[in-house]
Protein backbone atom coordinates (compact mmCIF):
# COMPACT_ATOMS: atom_id res chain seq x y z
CA UNK A 1 0.00 0.00 0.00
CA UNK A 2 1.31 3.65 -0.66
CA UNK A 3 2.38 5.80 2.03
CA UNK A 4 -0.79 7.67 2.90
CA UNK A 5 -1.37 11.16 4.93
CA UNK A 6 -4.81 12.20 6.34
CA UNK A 7 -5.70 15.58 6.58
CA UNK A 8 -8.99 17.41 8.31
CA UNK A 9 -10.08 19.12 11.01
CA UNK A 10 -10.15 17.96 14.70
CA UNK A 11 -12.98 15.10 14.76
CA UNK A 12 -13.93 14.65 11.13
CA UNK A 13 -12.75 10.83 11.38
CA UNK A 14 -8.90 10.50 10.01
CA UNK A 15 -8.10 7.85 12.92
CA UNK A 16 -11.53 6.55 12.63
CA UNK A 17 -10.55 5.60 8.47
CA UNK A 18 -7.32 4.85 9.24
CA UNK A 19 -8.58 2.15 11.99
CA UNK A 20 -10.99 0.95 9.44
CA UNK A 21 -8.48 0.77 6.85
CA UNK A 22 -5.57 -0.84 8.31
CA UNK A 23 -7.32 -3.51 10.47
CA UNK A 24 -5.25 -2.08 13.54
CA UNK A 25 -7.36 -0.60 16.32
CA UNK A 26 -5.84 3.05 16.28
CA UNK A 27 -6.59 6.08 18.91
CA UNK A 28 -4.53 9.31 18.15
CA UNK A 29 -2.83 9.78 21.33
CA UNK A 30 -0.76 12.78 20.78
CA UNK A 31 -2.54 16.44 20.25
CA UNK A 32 -0.34 18.30 18.21
CA UNK A 33 1.97 15.98 16.65
CA UNK A 34 1.97 13.46 13.57
CA UNK A 35 1.25 9.85 14.30
CA UNK A 36 1.95 6.84 12.10
CA UNK A 37 -0.01 3.74 11.62
CA UNK A 38 1.78 1.11 8.96
CA UNK A 39 1.35 3.45 5.66
CA UNK A 40 -0.70 6.30 7.11
CA UNK A 41 0.07 9.02 8.32
CA UNK A 42 -2.06 10.86 10.75
CA UNK A 43 -1.75 14.89 10.96
CA UNK A 44 -3.06 16.66 13.90
CA UNK A 45 -6.43 18.82 13.44
CA UNK A 46 -4.67 21.86 14.21
CA UNK A 47 -2.47 21.39 11.59
CA UNK A 48 -5.21 22.38 9.20
CA UNK A 49 -7.25 24.60 11.42
CA UNK A 50 -4.05 27.11 12.32
CA UNK A 51 -2.45 28.93 9.04
CA UNK A 52 0.45 28.94 10.83
CA UNK A 53 1.39 25.01 10.59
CA UNK A 54 0.73 24.92 6.99
CA UNK A 55 4.38 24.01 6.58
CA UNK A 56 3.98 21.26 9.04
CA UNK A 57 1.51 19.73 6.54
CA UNK A 58 3.74 20.79 3.55
CA UNK A 59 6.84 18.97 4.69
CA UNK A 60 5.13 15.88 5.81
CA UNK A 61 3.63 15.49 2.35
CA UNK A 62 6.88 14.87 0.76
CA UNK A 63 7.11 10.93 2.65
CA UNK A 64 3.75 10.29 1.28
CA UNK A 65 2.29 9.11 -2.26
CA UNK A 66 -1.15 9.81 -1.68
CA UNK A 67 -2.84 13.16 0.58
CA UNK A 68 -6.84 12.30 1.80
CA UNK A 69 -8.39 15.63 2.84
CA UNK A 70 -10.84 14.43 4.72
CA UNK A 71 -14.02 16.13 5.45
CA UNK A 72 -16.63 15.27 7.90
CA UNK A 73 -20.49 15.27 6.09
CA UNK A 74 -22.11 16.19 8.86
CA UNK A 75 -20.36 19.99 9.02
CA UNK A 76 -21.88 22.86 7.92
CA UNK A 77 -18.73 24.63 7.42
CA UNK A 78 -15.44 23.70 6.35
CA UNK A 79 -11.56 24.53 7.14
CA UNK A 80 -10.01 23.55 3.80
CA UNK A 81 -9.24 26.68 1.90
CA UNK A 82 -9.59 27.08 -1.46
CA UNK A 83 -7.39 25.44 -4.33
CA UNK A 84 -5.50 23.79 -1.09
CA UNK A 85 -4.68 20.61 -3.31
CA UNK A 86 -2.36 22.27 -5.46
CA UNK A 87 0.40 23.13 -2.93
CA UNK A 88 1.31 19.56 -1.58
CA UNK A 89 1.81 18.25 -5.72
CA UNK A 90 1.06 14.83 -4.57
CA UNK A 91 -2.09 12.87 -5.92
CA UNK A 92 -5.26 14.53 -3.42
CA UNK A 93 -8.37 12.22 -3.19
CA UNK A 94 -11.50 13.83 -1.18
CA UNK A 95 -13.00 11.55 1.46
CA UNK A 96 -16.38 12.22 2.87
CA UNK A 97 -17.10 10.95 6.10
CA UNK A 98 -19.90 9.77 8.45
CA UNK A 99 -22.06 9.48 5.52
CA UNK A 100 -24.59 7.65 7.04
CA UNK A 101 -24.87 10.25 9.70
CA UNK A 102 -28.90 11.51 10.21
CA UNK A 103 -27.84 14.92 9.03
CA UNK A 104 -25.19 14.32 6.71
CA UNK A 105 -24.97 16.09 3.36
CA UNK A 106 -22.16 13.78 1.51
CA UNK A 107 -22.91 16.68 -1.37
CA UNK A 108 -22.20 19.91 0.15
CA UNK A 109 -18.78 18.18 1.74
CA UNK A 110 -17.91 17.25 -1.76
CA UNK A 111 -18.32 20.59 -2.90
CA UNK A 112 -16.23 22.01 0.05
CA UNK A 113 -13.22 19.18 -1.19
CA UNK A 114 -13.62 20.22 -5.01
CA UNK A 115 -13.63 24.18 -3.91
CA UNK A 116 -10.45 22.62 -1.82
CA UNK A 117 -8.77 21.10 -5.24
CA UNK A 118 -9.72 17.36 -4.65
CA UNK A 119 -11.28 15.88 -7.98
CA UNK A 120 -11.39 12.45 -6.94
CA UNK A 121 -14.15 11.78 -4.34
CA UNK A 122 -15.16 9.06 -1.99
CA UNK A 123 -18.04 9.07 -0.20
CA UNK A 124 -17.36 6.60 3.25
CA UNK A 125 -18.85 5.20 6.41
CA UNK A 126 -16.45 3.42 8.98
CA UNK A 127 -19.56 2.52 10.93
CA UNK A 128 -21.15 0.41 8.02
CA UNK A 129 -17.89 -0.18 5.65
CA UNK A 130 -19.62 2.32 2.71
CA UNK A 131 -17.37 3.02 0.39
CA UNK A 132 -14.41 1.41 2.46
CA UNK A 133 -13.51 -1.35 -0.15
CA UNK A 134 -13.40 1.27 -3.27
CA UNK A 135 -10.90 3.50 -1.07
CA UNK A 136 -8.69 0.35 -0.01
CA UNK A 137 -8.46 -0.28 -3.79
CA UNK A 138 -7.83 3.24 -4.49
CA UNK A 139 -4.68 3.55 -2.04
CA UNK A 140 -3.47 -0.02 -3.03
Amino acid sequence: MKRTMLIGETGAGKSSLISALSGEHFVSRRPMALEFCGPFINTPGEFLENRRFYHALITTAADCEILLMVQDATRRASVFPPQFAPIFNRTVLGVVTNTDAPDANPERAERFLHSAGAREMYRVSTATGEGLAALWQRLG
